[in-house]
């Protein structure tokens, strides 16, 4: 019932935020739509890629909107996240292995002008590189292990042009991140009670684990 942390954890919460969509700005929404908006500076009418669509994923294809991407295609292996990825803006989902053939149709082989990896893998990180066109922009938004070493050599460094932008916590001030994602949801401009799937009572919490495991659920909220 009671829990003692740093005053920089603590941040007020306004009276008409209820607990648990306050609980999804905590992390996942500010994390998504930070680094569209703060880090990637998403531009209006630009191709968007974002590469894991869980709740921060999910976030960053919001984000993307809002800054009025024109073409914002969501890419994961689970068909129901692919599917609610649609629903909050984006305006095509593919699966991974169809990812090469979305960019080829969108943007005629070129590469999006922004690419969000949100998994945390070098892998994908790898993937959203060569997805990201030349001059173009990969947001790494995903935490990765620190043995998962992602291969580049210095020639397409140097010749790609492309700039690699880390996005932690969504790059900006948190309480200023967390009074805009309010505001945001306030005006009904982004949907953070749908980013909630399932509900837990505390004592299914290894169901909720399991969930977030196999992707089954964007965000599973345990009541307490």
């Amino acid at each position: 019932e009671e829990v003692v942390v740093d005053a920089g954890c603590a941040v007020p919460i306004p009276d008409d935020v209820p607990f648990d969509v306050a609980a999804l700005i905590g992390c996942g929404v500010t994390t998504g739509l930070g680094a569209a908006i703060n880090t990637a500076k998403v531009e209006a009418g630009s191709s968007v890629a974002v590469i894991g669509c869980g709740g921060v994923g999910i976030s960053a294809v919001q984000g993307a909107r809002l800054q009025g991407a024109a073409q914002i295609v969501a890419v994961d292996p689970v068909e129901s996240r692919r599917e609610a990825a649609l629903r909050f803006g984006a305006t095509e989902a593919v699966a991974p292995e169809d990812l090469s053939d979305a960019k080829q149709r969108i943007t005629a082989g070129e590469g999006f002008d922004y690419v969000f990896e949100v998994v945390g893998r070098s892998a994908t990180a790898r993937t959203a590189y060569e997805t990201t066109r030349r001059g173009g922009t990969l947001c790494v938004v995903g935490a990765g292990a620190m043995d998962d070493n992602l291969q580049l050599n210095m020639f397409e460094l140097f010749f790609d042009e492309k700039r690699i932008l880390p996005s932690m916590y969504g790059g900006g001030d948190v309480l200023r991140s967390y009074e805009r994602a309010i505001a945001l949801w306030r005006a009904g401009r982004i949907d953070l009670e749908s980013l909630i799937t399932h509900r837990v009572p505390l004592a299914n919490v290894n169901e909720a684990l399991e969930q977030m495991r196999t992707g089954a659920a964007l965000r599973t909220c345990i009541e307490i």
